[in-house]
């Protein structure tokens, strides 16, 4: 059977969002961000669902957005970096498409992550502001050592350090291509 939608997961930073239109023009398909799907669900922030619903609200808000996927057919979904590690996400998207994680090397992800203010909860201090330096390496590899051995359930793992956003993206696509060959 074909593969009717690709799931991107990864780390924060990993680059998920910037690669899922190209895979997505790539494939002439539809493209769809998570966080933003759930954006517009809850008409409010992600920073301000944490803050003002919590983390198991928006965890929640996120499984509804996921499963609402499954109804929808030639999509790339780009996934928010926390949304398989929620008991039953990962199987679910190993079920119901192709899941590909995005693996990217911590002095990449920091170097990303420490150019973006304000938009990542879970790397946020204590004082509102987004981590720097050792603080924030440190935050990203705890995160990291509970999130890898999960990504790493997905059906590929594409390492992409600092590749071009095209390349990653073609190497999506030969996957999917691969998959539809053997599935």
């Amino acid at each position: 059977m074909p593969t009717p939608r690709v799931f991107l997961t990864g780390f924060m930073g990993s680059g998920k969002s910037c690669i899922s239109p190209r895979v997505a023009r790539l494939l002439g398909w539809s493209c769809m961000d998570l966080d933003a799907e759930i954006v517009d669900a809850e008409g409010m922030s992600i920073p301000a669902i944490f803050d003002i619903l919590g983390e198991h609200a928006f965890r929640s808000a996120e499984r509804e957005a996921l499963v609402r996927t499954g109804s929808w057919d030639n999509v790339v979904v780009s996934l928010g970096g926390g949304t398989v590690m929620r008991a039953g996400n990962m199987a679910w998207c190993l079920e119901n498409g192709l899941l590909v994680a995005l693996e990217t090397p911590v002095d990449v992800l920091c170097d990303r992550l420490s150019r973006r203010e304000g938009t990542r909860p879970l790397l946020l201090g204590p004082d509102g502001r987004v981590l720097k330096d050792h603080a924030l390496r440190t935050r990203v590899e705890h995160l990291l050592a509970e999130r890898r051995p999960v990504y790493r359930q997905a059906h590929v793992i594409i390492e992409t350090g600092n590749r071009e956003p095209d390349d990653v993206a073609e190497e999506v696509v030969r996957a999917v291509g691969a998959s539809r060959q053997t599935g």
